[in-house]
């Protein structure tokens, strides 16, 4: 098995935990490992006081299309975001150890590293094809733009609202007057969409969600639409620029007006998933959905009555 790591660097605490995982495995002839630049030299004083930069190669991680099978994050969620652009182009399987503070992606224990390893050897795994979205702009020179979670149009720091037409597959659907507009993915749907009142969404759905930010008017509210939609927009506003991101790695800032076509990719994220998770599980135990509080403090009463 072909392993690539691509680690956080700005969390120190973690190399210790790579150099564990590395000293356990990178000498195994079953699995071949490949560090991201970034990461070899983040932990390139560690690998030598360990006997293991041998063991291992440096490679860019635009490199790593042909070279791994699997992609590791160390980090949290947005490790995980930075890390599936490379997945996605080297369609390899996505997985995430979690060391951040959610871990909503980013969700293996690290102490279950090695057993997730030996799952996939032995094929006792699953694959979630999550879609993502494509967007290009039509009058400005950007590059495409593959989101995992959302792609954003904002105000940026300016203070008053911006007017985004919005079009569905050539009809009109309404104009947002709002600080922007959020097109979120199902895996986007607990994100940043969610902050702004959009439902959350299975990941294995074939949608899209639309959630204005902060609209102007209270009727305007967020709309799921069929996953094949090509959605067009054009941005407005009085001010030098509007803000447009993905994922929240790439941010652009555009002289209005803006013209944006966003659909699905015909790629797809290939996200590990062990057999025994369940998503239900994830939404309760991550985002404490459906939690009462009520109840929750009968039982910490009760746990202090013993």
């Amino acid at each position: 098995m072909r392993i690539g790591i691509i680690a956080n660097t700005a969390k120190y605490d973690i190399s210790d935990y790579l150099i564990e995982f590395l000293s356990a495995n990178a000498k195994s002839k079953r699995r071949e490992i490949y560090l991201s630049k970034k990461t070899f030299e983040f932990v390139k004083d560690l690998l030598k006081k360990n006997n293991l930069t041998k063991h291992v190669k440096a490679i860019d991680e635009k490199k790593f299309k042909g070279k791994i099978d699997i992609l590791v994050s160390f980090g949290g969620d947005g490790t995980m975001l930075y890390s599936s652009q490379y997945a996605i182009h080297a369609d390899a399987i996505l997985l995430g150890v979690n060391f951040g503070k959610l871990g909503f992606l980013a969700d293996i224990n690290f102490n279950d590293l090695n057993d997730v390893l030996e799952e996939i050897e032995h094929n006792d795994y699953e694959i979630e094809n999550r879609i993502l979205l494509e967007g290009k702009t039509l009058n400005q020179k950007t590059e495409k733009l593959i989101a995992v979670n959302d792609i954003v149009i904002e105000k940026g720091s300016w203070s008053r609202i911006i007017e985004i037409d919005t079009y569905v597959n050539g009809k009109y659907l309404i104009t947002y007057r709002s600080d922007g507009l959020i097109i979120s993915t199902p895996t986007g749907s607990t994100g940043y969409s969610l902050s702004s009142g959009g439902p959350i969404l299975l990941p294995d759905m074939d949608s899209i969600i639309l959630s204005p930010i902060c609209p102007h008017t209270l009727t305007v509210r967020p709309i799921v639409l069929p996953g094949n939609s090509e959605i067009q927009i054009e941005a407005r506003s009085g001010y030098e620029t509007i803000t447009i991101n993905k994922d929240g790695q790439q941010i652009y800032k555009i002289k209005p007006p803006v013209k944006l076509i966003i659909k699905k990719s015909v790629k797809h994220l290939k996200l590990f998933k062990r057999k025994n998770k369940d998503y239900f599980q994830t939404l309760r135990e991550k985002l404490m959905w459906g939690l009462d509080i009520r109840e929750q403090s009968k039982l910490e009463e009760k746990k202090n009555e013993k």
